[in-house]
């Protein structure tokens, strides 16, 4: 396990974990969790020398950044369709893939850009009278329960009968089952496959390979409410609920929640080696919900600014988040109110429901908290006059601090409207893209060190890169001349803390070349 700020381990009994109520995930979350989106990938596969549609001929479909994955098959007239449910946002890549006659993989990507994409495709299509047993195997990592597969047909030769064997004494008929492992360890999987003699030649074939499952790790925490965890050493009349969120290909995912009261400790069992986020809160119906604010681990407010969560090589539980102390006494004549919108692309707006509002002070120290309604209402009432902050804080979104000054003239500001965003929030000016350089996406992101962003340059040209706090305030800045040719240019974050940071290239003129959000853990 690596994790450089903490040095040692806390044992905690196996038997504090049968007080946890684990919900179903995907359950809403207090903490402002976006309103997934459905989209939908449609088209047509035809012959590309007679023009006839290709029957059930087999369509793969990914969004690789969300760690998506499907299958489908051609009807008669060679349409298919698939729609890819609860996606945080548009903005993503989506592809589609088949294998011709040849046996060439034949992909088509796109960026989504709307809820309904339609990708076309023409191919060779023969007939093979031989089979050609082959397939693939895909952890579901999205998934909570572990050593979860999905087994992937791509035999050739037009079978129309499958039979898989597992391993351990199970098997299936489906043509791409899923299937759970109840025990780690090695297993031998086939399949088996054949064709009919109706119409064609009947041919059969098999194919092998040796599935090796995945390692789990379990980790855990107190969680503080001031100076002792929740109900330790007595109870407080305090319910947790903890939220856990993965970090996957610079997406942040809900991946899974629980509740819990014993002994104020929480824990996730089983997961696979990576980054996550941790956050807790106390449920509305606790004692003391009034009195603590949510936090992230170790005792962050903004996930930006959080700890991520290494998971390599074992599991640990020392994983304590410390809520934070709110002002429940505050008093005064004064109101704030709004509502709390999503804005993604396509200039379509979200009212959100539940989401977190933290109400500062001018110099943004935490006063209290509340949570939006149904229709992503709010407010604050019984406020002091004076000057305040107010952020929407969801986890994986970005928003903007907003100014608030109520006094005896303007007792109430009522009409507010906090907004999130699916895209990074800089605040800070934007000249007109520079079109002379192409640039990629950086890698390695997450990094613990040093940072590379691919660039392309079609003309001489001076480029300067920064990195910002996830509040717009300069970190790093770093100049250099490149002349037509590609490049990977490197920046170190050796010297920022662990968290979320903006990374910008642009000229010396302000022309933007990208802006792309980085993590260092």
């Amino acid at each position: 396990m690596k994790l450089k700020t903490i040095f040692f381990f806390l044992l905690f009994p196996a038997f504090c974990l049968t007080a946890m109520i684990r919900p179903a995930p995907g359950n809403t979350m207090p903490s402002g969790r976006m309103k997934a989106i459905s989209v939908t990938v449609s088209g047509r596969i035809l012959n590309d020398s007679t023009g006839k549609p290709v029957q059930h001929h087999l369509i793969i479909v990914r969004v690789p950044y969300f760690g998506y994955t499907a299958t489908v098959y051609t009807d008669t007239s060679g349409n298919y369709t698939d729609t890819i449910n609860n996606l945080p946002g548009l903005g993503d890549t989506l592809s589609v893939s088949i294998y011709d006659c040849h046996n060439i993989l034949h992909i088509q990507s796109q960026p989504i850009q709307s809820y309904s994409i339609i990708i076309n495709l023409f191919i060779c299509e023969s007939f093979d009278p031989q089979c050609v047993a082959d397939f693939v195997t895909e952890l579901d990592s999205s998934s909570v329960t572990p050593n979860k597969y999905r087994f992937l047909d791509l035999s050739k030769g037009s079978p129309d009968h499958w039979t898989w064997d597992f391993g351990d004494e199970t098997t299936s008929t489906e043509r791409n089952p899923v299937h759970i492992y109840s025990k780690e360890g090695h297993y031998k999987v086939c399949l088996s496959i054949s064709r009919g003699g109706n119409l064609k030649a009947p041919c059969s074939d098999s194919a092998c390979t040796i599935l090796r499952t995945a390692d789990y790790h379990s980790i855990g925490g107190h969680v503080f409410a001031g100076d002792h965890p929740i109900n330790n050493p007595v109870s407080t009349g305090d319910t947790g609920i903890a939220y856990l969120y993965k970090l996957r290909n610079n997406y942040i995912i809900a991946y899974d929640t629980l509740t819990f009261t014993y002994l104020g400790y929480y824990s996730f069992p089983q997961l696979l080696s990576g980054h996550y986020f941790v956050k807790v809160a106390l449920t509305p119906g606790s004692v003391n919900a009034q009195k603590y604010t949510p936090a992230y681990y170790i005792n962050d407010l903004y996930w930006q600014q959080s700890q991520l969560l290494q998971i390599e090589d074992s599991s640990i539980f020392n994983f304590d988040v410390h809520l934070a102390k709110s002002n429940d006494s505050i008093n005064g004549p004064g109101k704030i109110s709004g509502k709390v919108r999503q804005h993604i692309p396509v200039s379509e707006i979200i009212n959100l429901n539940l989401s977190e509002v933290l109400l500062l002070d001018s110099l943004k120290n935490l006063i209290t908290y509340t949570l939006s309604d149904v229709s992503g209402n709010f407010s604050f009432n019984d406020l002091p006059y004076g000057d305040y902050m107010l952020f929407v804080e969801s986890t994986g979104k970005f928003s903007k601090f907003t100014e608030v000054r109520i006094s005896e003239s303007y007792p109430s500001a009522d009409t507010l409207l906090l907004d999130i965003y699916d895209h990074t929030v800089t605040g800070i000016p934007e000249i007109i893209k520079n079109n002379d350089v192409v640039a990629g996406l950086p890698f390695p992101n997450p990094s613990a060190g040093v940072i590379s962003i691919p660039l392309t340059v079609s003309k001489p040209v001076d480029l300067i890169t920064s990195v910002y706090s996830i509040q717009s305030v300069p970190l790093i800045e770093s100049g250099a001349h490149y002349n037509p040719g590609s490049y990977y240019p490197a920046t170190s974050l050796v010297g920022l803390s662990p968290g979320i940071y903006i990374l910008i290239i642009r000229t010396p003129e302000g022309e933007r070349i990208c802006t792309d959000k980085i993590i260092r853990y």
